[in-house]
């Protein structure tokens, strides 16, 4: 954890003419010396400041983010802003009439937020410190923003300390604020004014605010953890459970509970100190598992641990991790023994470890699906096509009780409409034409006692729609061309890429059916919706599918994975998955250069504003004006909908 900020001693800073003086040196002959009256600080900044080729002649800032870019900035920062608005507000307050202006901005210097009276604001919109603007060095020369973002510690540029004589009038102190959990920069909290002097404890304000804001959020931001990470909240449930967090340098932050005594007696402090528990941390750490359970000796005797360990996520970032320990209790041989004959008979290919991301909508799909595999009541998968629902129902399979019977899987789609009744309810000797001598058990009938997933249910025509909502009725199925009613033990999974409530009211889909299959319903999020789970699939498939290609590990360039990001996948993991593999086809040495990618791939990157514009255009026609259903589908919100809707000229009348 970072310690807390101290005040640094202030320097008296000349207030006449000399800086004044020295900065025309400097800017004329670039000849500065390390004298008494210009702090280090200053000195280094007006170096870098020339290096960047700033123009020291300019009146105000000349990069300032589009409306819409520093809108998804706030979105993006809501949590920091959540926190620092108030303390904010009441301070512009106190500092009424005083010309100052309070602001915060992101880790880049882009101003998020500002607050001060309606004067001194439209002074500062003269120089453009506000909203939107960029105050790095590289942009606004030396000042207070842009110094702290180099140093990261406390400064204040006053006057002719600035780089550039457009805001030489003016003061600024800044002071940074730190992730408590990476310890890395979050943002910048700045005070600024206009006025021929300035209070010596500004400085000091400012610092005082930085540190309450990252104290704040220390105390606050591993509770919002919790709260969008479902894993989380099941992992903490109980108050008898003993816990370690950790942040992303696996720097140990808290512990609790009585499993975790003699470490605190240690003075262990690092992940790093347990070699088989710093290698699993890794795993989540990097995303190539979204929770892992496994047993170790941290404590070096025979005691063995169980440890669960979860990635906490914050604003699409895994900023650290928390692991779940209880000792491990020895296990019988009869059921260690039953837990290999379990191993030996597994019938799926997809298992809850083995699906991949970190992304918190999906987190919470696969946490509703782990709820959903300790209970016996049918389940509704819903989702668009190629966004991975029979891995979940494989997934839910096996982790229920239902593991060691069979699962069976049938695409309602791809069957014959004449075939699909006797696939699955099966047939006797003789029923039609073609029949087995001795008769056919169905697909109900095969899955006795496991699972049967029903995929595209919304293809199945009528007629067998009756019969399915008879064996679930009735627990039995009849074979066709049979009379002999056959109980079966089976739980019903089935999914759909429709819109099945809208099938009901167009008559094509039984109502008494549907609600009979949805008992209980999971829905999918498609893969826009959580793009930064796009690189570890990419990656996921690099490393499965390119052996055929090359010996080599494959090189993914960050410009090749940038193009992959900012595709729409409308397809979704299927798609995602055949353009893996097209890329490794075209693909010479090792190194997945962007051409290597497929046209569309580049071709929105060429075109950003045509695709996206085309994106939402379809959406909303096709959700009949549903903003919020064409916000979720497209993963951003309803404000940044109608943004786009009017940046893009789209007709309002579809909301």
């Amino acid at each position: 954890m970072k310690e807390t900020l101290n005040p640094y001693s202030l320097q008296t800073v000349d207030p006449h003419f000399s800086i004044q003086k020295a900065w025309a040196t400097f800017i004329e002959k670039g000849e500065l010396s390390h004298n008494n009256k210009i702090r280090p600080d200053i000195i280094d900044s007006w170096a870098r400041s020339k290096d960047f080729g700033v123009n020291p002649f300019q009146s105000e800032v000349n990069e300032i983010v589009h409306e819409d870019e520093l809108l998804d900035k706030r979105e993006s920062y809501h949590l920091l802003l959540s926190y620092a608005t108030p303390h904010m507000k009441i301070l512009s307050d106190s500092l009424a009439n005083t010309d100052t202006i309070i602001s915060i901005t992101d880790k880049n210097g882009v101003i998020l937020n500002s607050f001060g009276d309606h004067f001194i604001l439209k002074k500062g919109e003269k120089v453009r410190h506000m909203p939107g603007a960029i105050w790095t060095e590289e942009v606004a020369g030396t000042n207070a923003i842009g110094t702290v973002l180099k140093n990261k510690r406390p400064v204040q540029v006053l006057f002719t300390e600035h780089f550039c004589n457009g805001w030489q009038d003016w003061y600024c102190a800044a002071a940074p604020i730190f992730n408590p959990f990476t310890n890395d920069l979050l943002g910048v909290f700045d005070i600024t004014g206009k006025g021929s002097s300035i209070n010596p404890h500004t400085i000091c304000l400012a610092i005082s605010n930085a540190n309450h804001i990252t104290k704040y959020l220390e105390q606050n931001i591993y509770q919002y953890g919790v709260q969008i990470n479902p894993f989380l909240e099941a992992a903490l449930g109980s108050a008898n459970e003993a816990y370690i967090i950790a942040d992303a340098k696996k720097n140990i932050l808290k512990m609790s509970g009585e499993h975790t005594y003699t470490i605190q007696q240690s003075g262990v402090q690092s992940i790093a100190s347990f070699k088989e528990l710093d290698a699993l941390v890794d795993y989540v750490l990097q995303g190539k598992e979204p929770f892992i359970e496994q047993e170790f000796h941290p404590l070096g005797d025979h005691r063995k641990f169980r440890c669960m360990i979860y990635p906490v996520i914050l604003d699409r970032e895994v900023i650290g991790v928390v692991i779940r320990l209880g000792e491990s209790r020895f296990r019988p041989p009869i059921q260690e023994k039953r837990r290999s004959d379990e191993k030996n008979n597994k019938n799926t290919n997809y298992s809850f470890e083995g699906l991949i991301g970190t992304s918190p909508p999906y987190l919470r799909a696969v946490n509703l699906a782990k709820k959903a595999a300790r209970l016996t009541t049918n389940l509704f998968l819903s989702g668009e096509t190629g966004t991975g629902k029979e891995a979940f129902a494989q997934s839910i399979h096996d982790a229920s009780d239902r593991r060691n019977k069979p699962f069976i899987a049938i695409n309602c789609g791809a069957i014959p409409r004449e075939l699909i009744e006797s696939e699955l309810f099966g047939y006797e000797a003789g029923a039609f034409t073609g029949a087995k001598a001795k008769g056919n058990p169905g697909k109900f009938e095969m899955a006795q006692g496991g699972t049967i997933f029903l995929d595209e249910i919304g293809d199945m025509p009528l007629p067998v729609q009756v019969h399915l909502l008879r064996v679930l009725e009735e627990k039995t199925v009849t074979r066709i061309g049979g009379e002999k009613a056959i109980p079966v033990d089976v739980r019903i999974l089935s999914a759909t890429h429709k819109d099945l409530a809208k099938a009901v009211q167009d008559g094509t889909f039984r109502e008494d059916l549907f609600y009979r299959l949805r008992v209980i319903q999971l829905h999918l999020p498609a893969l826009r919706e959580r793009k930064e789970d796009i690189p570890l699939l990419f990656q996921h498939f690099i490393k499965v599918l390119s052996p055929p290609f090359t010996s080599c590990e494959v090189v993914v360039p960050a410009e090749t994975m940038q193009l992959v990001k900012q595709y729409h996948w409308p397809g979704n993991i299927r798609e995602l998955k055949n353009i893996v593999e097209q890329s490794l086809f075209h693909m010479e040495g090792n190194i997945l250069l962007p051409h290597y990618l497929p046209e569309e791939i580049i071709a929105a990157a060429e075109h950003p504003m045509e695709v996206e514009r085309d994106r939402i255009l379809t959406a909303i026609k096709r959700l009949n004006g549903n903003m919020t259903e064409a916000a979720r589908e497209l993963g951003i919100s309803r404000a940044t909908i109608y943004r786009k809707m009017k940046k893009y000229g789209i007709d309002g009348a579809y909301s």
